[in-house]
C-alpha cells in the first residue's frame, strides 16, 4: 500500500473491479422550511401535491420500462410505494392543517421512513427507496434540480454517494460509471440487486466514502 493511502471497508454486493476518478454525488434535497404555510387554498395545494407524486411515479415507471428486466420490477414497486394511499392521506391531512405541500411531503414521508427503519432487515433497506421518492416529489414541487447521476462524462468514473436510489442505479451506463461505492445500504437493498443484475461492480456500507476528495474537473 502506498504511503498516505486511506483504506475504507465496506460490503461487496456486485463482483468485479472498476477504476477511474471519484465523482461524489451531491447530497439530498434540502429540508423544506418547517414553518412553511400555503396560501389558504388547501384543495389546490392537495391537488398540487397529488400531481407531483403522480409525475414522479410515472417517471419511475418510464425509467423501468427503458431499463427492462429486474429494474422494471424494482422501479414498478417504487412507483407503487409513491402512490400508497396512506401516504397520500397523511400528506393531505397536513395540508388541511395549513402546511405547505413540500413540508407536508417531507413530514409524511418521514413518519413512514421511521416505521420502516424501526422494522429492521429487508424493510429498513426500503428507506432509501422512500427517501428517493420524497426528494423527487419535493424537487417537482419546489423547482429544484432533480437528484440523480450524471448521464455523461469525459471518462468513466467511480461514483461515490451516501446512498444511491434504484431509479438512478437502473439506468447506470457502464460507459459512464465504472463502479460505485455507497456509505449506506446492504446486500438485499434494491440498489445492490440492480447492481448485480447489471454487472456494475459495487460496494455498500462503506463509512466515510463521501469524504473522499472528488477528482478535479
Amino acid at each position: 500500500m502506498l504511503p498516505g493511502t486511506t483504506v475504507l471497508a465496506g460490503t461487496g454486493v456486485s463482483p468485479g473491479a472498476g477504476y477511474g476518478p471519484a465523482h461524489v454525488l451531491a447530497g439530498e434535497i434540502p429540508e423544506p422550511d418547517k414553518e412553511a404555510r400555503h396560501d389558504g387554498d388547501a384543495a389546490a395545494e392537495r391537488a398540487r401535491a397529488e400531481r407531483a407524486v403522480e409525475e414522479v411515479a410515472a417517471a419511475l415507471e418510464a425509467r423501468g420500462a427503458r431499463a427492462g428486466g429486474e429494474a422494471q420490477e424494482v422501479l414498478g414497486a417504487q412507483a407503487l410505494m409513491a402512490r400508497d394511499p396512506s401516504l397520500a392521506m397523511e400528506v393531505g391531512e397536513l395540508i388541511d392543517r395549513g402546511v405547505a405541500a413540500p413540508r407536508a411531503v417531507f413530514d409524511a414521508f418521514g413518519k413512514y421512513r421511521d416505521l420502516l427503519a424501526a422494522a429492521g432487515g429487508y424493510l429498513a433497506e426500503r428507506v432509501a427507496d422512500l427517501d428517493d421518492i420524497r426528494d423527487r416529489v419535493i424537487a417537482v414541487l419546489t423547482g429544484l434540480p432533480m437528484p440523480g447521476v450524471p448521464a455523461s462524462a469525459a471518462e468513466p468514473f467511480v461514483l461515490i454517494a451516501k446512498d444511491l436510489a434504484p431509479a438512478d442505479t437502473a439506468l447506470l451506463s457502464k460507459d459512464v460509471v465504472a463502479a460505485f461505492v455507497t456509505e449506506q445500504g446492504g446486500p438485499t437493498s434494491h440498489t445492490a440487486i440492480l447492481a448485480r443484475s447489471m454487472g456494475v461492480p459495487a460496494v455498500v456500507g462503506c463509512a466515510g466514502a463521501t469524504a473522499i476528495a472528488p477528482a478535479p474537473r
